[in-house]
């Protein structure tokens, strides 16, 4: 009797310890959907509020520090050279800085506890990737397999906790989504350089769809298809052009484009400004009525013939033909009235002059030379094809096809 017993006090203990830890789970869950931490580390640059430990506070010695990451990131210093900076100036990583500057018993679990601490590419990767910074809380990116094995693996993006604007940010969100955009491009530099090209991240191949690489010959740097260059000339062809165009091109290309938003901004505001704007609504207004009142109509027709159908004063076979005849003109007035709701919401959407490409693209009125904050906010990517002609992919392609089209749309049917 007593051996029976040890095992099943051993299933007990173990269903219990199942069902703390899916409570435990259930309450995490709870506050991280609220957008409350849970973590026992606040990120490098925050602090955990004193009145409340699921809340942040700014430490604003160590958000300079993250402050300063971002901004020579944005000014073309790659991720080593920022390394190289800041162990040069003796600034504390965030595992020092927990530990020495705010006395926590802190262990970077990625680093080896006897070498001393440094800062590496993986911490500022780390930090320029990461959203709490812009001010979302942001959990749930590693989690233990079970309460029976205590093993961490991560967790696809798409599971994670994401609770927009619960602390004050320490990276405003346009600088942020700039350096993810900088971030997803291939952007390596030699080990030997701190800053990067203007161009780096931005050339594709318009055949092999590949990166282009840079050359310099005899004092003039080149770009060439990276397949042709470096792995076959059989692959896909050169596609050189010389940088000094390159550039040419795309500034002139983005002048050309500033032109256009200035010139689309007073042609919105004449719109905005006319009275068939207001006139084109109130049409559509009286259309969407008038086609509302024939719809109450037929449907008030169709259930009369069935009262007269019941009361015998009309035949099943006339009763039939006509609910047909009226089930096909609700068809027709319902597609009609969509058309017309649609048309209405299009228009009082509408396009204004703070359009995202008309105030990107205004900003650089005085434009004349290229910079990489310019491509940043303005490129998605540069094409190079055969014959050193180039193809620009903006980044606000569909804002700008937008604006064209309402001011087309406007234009023609004053014309009309």
């Amino acid at each position: 009797m007593q051996n029976m017993e040890i095992p099943i006090n051993g299933l007990m203990n173990d269903r219990y310890a199942a069902r703390t830890s899916e409570d435990v789970r259930r309450t995490f869950r709870t506050k991280r959907n609220k957008g409350e931490f849970i973590g026992a580390f606040a990120p490098f640059g925050y602090l955990k509020n004193p009145e409340n430990k699921n809340a942040f506070i700014i430490d604003e010695e160590a958000a300079e520090t993250v402050k300063e990451i971002f901004e020579k990131y944005l000014d073309g210093m790659s991720k080593l050279a920022i390394v190289r900076y800041l162990n040069d100036h003796c600034i504390p990583c965030p595992t020092v800085y927990k530990q020495k500057h705010l006395g926590m018993k802190y262990q970077n679990p990625h680093s080896d506890p006897a070498k001393n601490p440094l800062w590496s590419e993986r911490t500022v990767g780390e930090i320029l990737k990461n959203r709490m910074y812009c001010g979302d809380m942001v959990q749930g990116r590693y989690r233990i397999k079970s309460y029976k094995v205590h093993i961490q693996e991560q967790v696809p993006e798409d599971e994670w906790f994401i609770k927009e604007n619960t602390h004050e940010p320490i990276i405003e969100r346009e600088t942020f989504e700039k350096v993810q955009r900088l971030l997803q491009k291939d952007t390596r530099t030699s080990p030997k350089k701190n800053t990067l090209y203007l161009f780096s991240g931005f050339l594709r191949c318009a055949d092999c769809q590949k990166a282009m690489i840079r050359s310099e010959v005899k004092g003039h740097v080149y770009y060439y298809c990276s397949t042709y260059k470096s792995r076959s000339k059989n692959a896909c062809t050169k596609h050189t052009i010389q940088h000094e165009r390159l550039e040419a091109a795309v500034l002139f290309a983005i002048q050309q484009y500033v032109y256009l938003a200035i010139d689309y901004t007073k042609t919105i505001e004449q719109i905005n400004r006319a009275p068939i704007v207001k006139s084109q609504d109130k049409k559509l207004a009286e259309a969407i009525s008038q086609k509302e009142r024939e719809l109450t109509k037929v449907i008030r027709y169709k259930q009369a013939i069935y009262q007269d159908w019941k009361d015998n004063e009309i035949s099943q076979t006339d009763y039939r033909r006509m609910r047909e005849d009226y089930e096909e003109q609700e068809r027709e007035i319902n597609e009609k009235l969509k058309k017309l709701q649609d048309e209405r919401a299009e228009q009082e959407q509408g396009v204004d002059t703070e359009n995202p490409f008309l105030v990107a693209f205004r900003k650089y009125e005085n434009i004349t030379t290229l910079s990489r904050e310019v491509l940043i906010e303005l490129v998605d990517s540069i094409v190079v094809h055969e014959g050193s002609n180039i193809s620009i992919i903006l980044r606000f392609a569909d804002e700008l096809r937008r604006v064209q089209e309402f001011i087309e749309a406007n234009t023609h049917s004053e014309a009309v």
